[in-house]
């Protein structure tokens, strides 16, 4: 129960900041900006955060599948790539599409080799 409660409580956090970086990073020319810097952030975050810690303790589920689960978001995604393709910017949705997934791997990585650096 204390799991889940951690993830509802990380969830409605992630939740929240993801809406109040949504009405601060404007959307110039009708790309995505704000989804692929919120999707590419949680990548980096979630990749670094469970290589890390690989024990799921709550604080980590809170952060980890609460916070940064609720933060991050597919659907947002596909949503605004396909709202692209139906206005006929092509050329748009294809270049947000691969940056998000391009993206996505390259900071999940990057994530992952921070995580794995020895502290100095």
């Amino acid at each position: 129960m204390k799991q889940f409660f951690a993830v509802g409580v990380g969830g409605f956090f992630g939740a929240m900041t993801r809406y109040g970086l949504s009405r601060v990073i404007p959307q110039e020319s009708g790309f995505p900006l704000t989804t692929l810097c919120i999707n590419s952030i949680g990548c980096f975050c979630l990749a670094w955060l469970f290589t890390k810690y690989t024990k799921r303790t709550p604080l980590i589920l809170a952060i980890g599948t609460g916070f940064l689960g609720a933060f991050t978001t597919f659907s947002t995604f596909t949503v605004d790539s396909l709202l692209l393709f139906e206005q006929g910017k092509w050329f748009l949705a294809g270049s947000y599409i691969a940056s998000s997934v391009g993206g996505g791997l390259f900071f999940s990585v990057l994530g992952v080799f921070f995580a794995r650096r020895p502290v100095q």
